[in-house]
């Protein structure tokens, strides 16, 4: 038989941090390069978790105030891809810092105000604190990669410059490899078999709709077949009679053909296909522009030098679309970038379409070794690292940053007792990371000058101030919450 108590206030507010306080240290430990993991089991295996966000994953439960902070964790993972153990020492600060200053009798919702009153000049004094970076060196040190890695990532960067995108893929053997693609890229599988991974002298047709139907196409069909072109189609799919008629035509090696449908489903199909249209320069045929295929003229195609294929991955070389439409295409995704700057896997999409209709997009192929477990994953973050220090400047790394900024807002001396405690909660979260690492480099809180022998090291500053805000939110947030019915 179950047992049911109600919490109340300090009583409730005590117990919950009791309960996430192991996780979230546990998190915190892992920060840095002598930082340690923790070990679960699952399924008689025992596993080993090594970033904050699997910490958290692993080793919170079911209740509201676990749930709320693992969620918290993991949106943070997706959205930033680094991080989230310093997320996990600044939150462990700002909850103990929240929890004196409420047991010392200041209300949750004032104490709340005058934390985001600070804000304002917490965003002056990391400003103050930012320099632009020139060089990402000192941000990719932090990420423990190998030579060859970090050759391979400066490389990217490089050659994608502001605008362009890095994409990260595994390969089976040890190693990386940067490859650089030229011309127009589209993710797009086969609609018919026997498809041709290499074809020159490209034209192209997009249909924004499933083509069931060929016979207002035979005219224009029955013209390839008598030169040396090839045709290309990017619909929504190929069903019954038309088909039929492409497939009897490429086996009888009467056409070069290839029809292919987006990866993507629903809208984002509608968007791909938007893309390859300004990209060759082809009118896309579909009921929102008014075009068919019953009208459907030459000039109504696309045009690409050749293109070539690995398996869903499309390529095309020197598409002729027009310079003027491909630049307008790319002011509209950008706009969509910024809309979706909150929701990381659409603004990532729209990033991605982005830089591939600009031309801009390199391949970093990663392959696992025994030697450097992680690697794949250290790229990936010490990429998303590098690419934010680009756009919006780094503050000095270990801790130190964080730690200037403090300093610079406990500068003034507030009047009020709210105030006073917001300026100790953000302080706290802010040197929580310096003392982390100092912790977890075996030297106490005394040791003064304890990273003087560390290489130079950066952070983003963007990352950096977006983890103390969701640390201090959700903190706050936390202990806003006035009851709990627990059940035992």
């Amino acid at each position: 038989m179950s047992v049911t108590r109600v919490l109340f206030g300090d009583q409730f507010r005590l117990g919950m941090t009791d309960r996430l306080a192991p996780a979230i240290r546990a998190a915190a430990a892992s920060l840095g390069p002598q930082g340690v993991g923790a070990l679960y089991t699952l399924g008689g295996a025992v596993r080993r978790a090594e970033t904050g966000v699997d910490i958290i994953r692993h080793f919170t439960g079911q209740s509201a105030e676990e749930t709320l902070v693992r969620e918290a964790f993991v949106a943070a993972e997706q959205d930033l891809h680094d991080g989230t153990a310093r997320l996990a020492a600044m939150l462990d600060a700002a909850l103990s810092a929240s929890g004196e200053a409420i047991a010392a009798g200041i209300h949750p919702t004032l104490l709340s105000r005058a934390v985001s009153a600070l804000f304002p000049d917490v965003n002056a004094q990391f400003a103050a604190c930012t320099a632009p970076c020139e060089d990402p060196a000192a941000v990719l040190r932090a990420f423990d990669l190998p030579e060859v890695a970090v050759s391979a990532v400066r490389a990217a960067l490089d050659q994608v410059g502001q605008e362009g995108h890095i994409e990260v893929s595994e390969h089976p053997e040890p190693g990386i490899e940067c490859t650089a693609s030229q011309g127009f890229i589209i993710d797009m599988k086969p609609l018919i078999g026997g498809t041709l991974d290499h074809m020159e002298r490209v034209s192209v047709l997009v249909v924004n709709d499933v083509i069931r139907d060929l016979k207002p196409l035979l005219p224009v069909i029955e013209g390839f077949a008598r030169s040396d072109k090839s045709l290309f189609i990017g619909a929504r799919g190929l069903e019954g009679d038309a088909k039929q008629l492409l497939e009897r035509n490429r086996v009888a090696g009467i056409l070069r053909v290839s029809a292919f449908e987006p990866v993507d489903k629903g809208p984002r199909a509608a968007e791909m296909l938007t893309d390859l249209a300004v990209a060759t320069g082809a009118e896309m045929i579909s009921g929102e522009t008014g075009r068919s295929l019953a009208h459907l003229t030459p000039d109504m195609l696309g045009a690409a030098s050749a293109l070539q294929r690995q398996g869903d991955r499309v390529t095309f070389l020197e598409p002729r679309g027009d310079g003027d439409e491909i630049a307008l295409r790319l002011r509209g995704i950008a706009a969509e970038v910024v809309r979706n700057r909150y929701l990381a896997l659409d603004r990532e999409h729209a990033q991605r379409r982005h830089s591939r209709l600009a031309g801009r997009w390199v391949e970093l192929s990663v392959g696992e070794d025994s030697a450097q477990p992680g690697l794949l994953a250290r790229v990936e973050r010490a990429i998303k690292s590098a690419r934010s220090a680009q756009a919006h400047g780094t503050i000095a790394g270990a801790g130190r940053g964080l730690s200037a900024v403090a300093a610079r807002i406990e500068i003034e001396k507030p009047e009020t007792q709210e105030e006073r405690a917001a300026q100790r909660i953000l302080g706290r979260a802010l040197r929580a990371p310096e003392r982390v690492l100092r912790h977890n480099a075996g030297l106490d809180d005394g040791y003064g000058n304890w990273a003087a022998d560390l290489p130079e090291l950066s952070d983003p500053v963007d990352l950096s101030r977006s983890l103390l805000e969701i640390a201090v939110s959700l903190a706050l947030q936390m202990m806003t919450l006035e009851a709990a019915v627990v059940r035992t």
